[in-house]
């Protein structure tokens, strides 16, 4: 062979292998422009606002509640105050001083569309507070993150404490889905809540990713305010777990972590499976969840947790 061919195949060799170095190449830059992304998304919290679905938007006071406004750093947040109703006349308002619930809801809509949730607890003797957090329904608008929205129940723990028709000594904390996880934060970072009743809510941020998007989604998301931690501080103050196996919003798999979490640091936990209940549809199709949620709160904060002498000067006062 000539040292002309030579030279001749030489450059066809080249020009095969250069396509292969461009591709390399690009390939390259595109993997390092994703990572560069995702260092972007996690650092700046990016991927962790995925967790809230705000709806905004006016609308009427509810017909069994009062309109209510608080103040959290500087925010005007809207809420409504459902009064205890009188057992003998649930037309009428309760006379004495009531134990109260304050309600955390989950992670869409507002709260007219939550009043499912706790609708039936106002019948059963107790006053419930329920609020949106900032940039939900007709609260202010504000940046979404978990530390913001512990803080906008803890504004709302504080409101509930400011009045002067309640029993301060019965005010219990009920969260769920993603109100759960707040609320039982917002509840461990303050003695005055005398119990918390979490329901379908998870374990750590990102496990509950994880179970969205494997391998990627935890990382992406930030650490810090998971349930399995917060759970320690309620110490000896009663919490009620409530998940059913159905559940395909989020896993029945958290609830027994947060359990075993919550008894590990000496908590009094109970946890409450529901065989065959969703995370939503439990309203309409599992009653006994509604009772396990009334029977908790009633022996927690209610009559049952009264002393009987207690018990009969409240009855008497409402007689009077």
């Amino acid at each position: 062979m000539s040292d002309r061919d030579t030279s001749t195949d030489d450059r066809r060799t080249r020009k095969r292998d250069r396509p292969k170095r461009s591709l390399t190449k690009s390939l390259a830059r595109i993997v390092l422009l994703l990572a560069v992304f995702l260092v972007i998304v996690k650092v700046g919290g990016c991927a962790d606002r995925l967790f809230f679905y705000p709806i905004r938007g006016d609308y009427a006071a509810h017909p069994q509640a009062d309109e209510v406004w608080f103040e959290n750093e500087g925010r005007e947040l809207h809420g409504w105050w459902f009064p205890a109703r009188d057992p003998d006349d649930l037309s009428e308002r309760a006379v004495t001083p009531a134990p109260t619930i304050v309600f955390c809801h989950g992670n869409a809509f507002n709260i007219k569309r939550h009043t499912a949730f706790m609708d039936w607890l106002p019948a059963q003797g107790f006053n419930v507070f329920l609020f949106d957090y900032r940039s939900y329904g007709m609260s202010d608008k504000g940046p979404l993150h978990r530390d913001g929205l512990i803080h906008d129940a803890e504004a709302a723990i504080d409101y509930v404490f400011s009045r002067d028709d309640i029993d301060p000594d019965r005010v219990g904390l009920y969260g769920m889905s993603l109100g759960g996880t707040i609320g039982i934060a917002a509840a461990a970072e303050d003695d005055r809540i005398a119990a918390t009743c979490s329901l379908a809510t998870f374990s750590t941020w990102e496990s509950v990713a994880g179970d969205f998007v494997p391998v990627l989604g935890p990382w992406l998301i930030s650490d810090g305010r998971n349930a399995v931690d917060s759970v320690a501080a309620l110490r000896d103050r009663p919490l009620l777990l409530i998940h059913g196996t159905d559940d395909r919003i989020v896993s029945y798999r958290h609830a027994p972590l947060i359990r075993d979490a919550a008894q590990a640091a000496g908590v009094d936990v109970e946890l409450l499976t529901i065989e065959g209940a969703g995370h939503i549809g439990w309203v309409q199709t599992h009653p006994e969840m509604r009772d396990a949620i009334g029977a908790f709160f009633d022996r927690t904060i209610g009559a049952g947790a009264m002393p009987d002498d207690e018990a009969d000067a409240h009855t008497s006062n409402a007689d009077g």
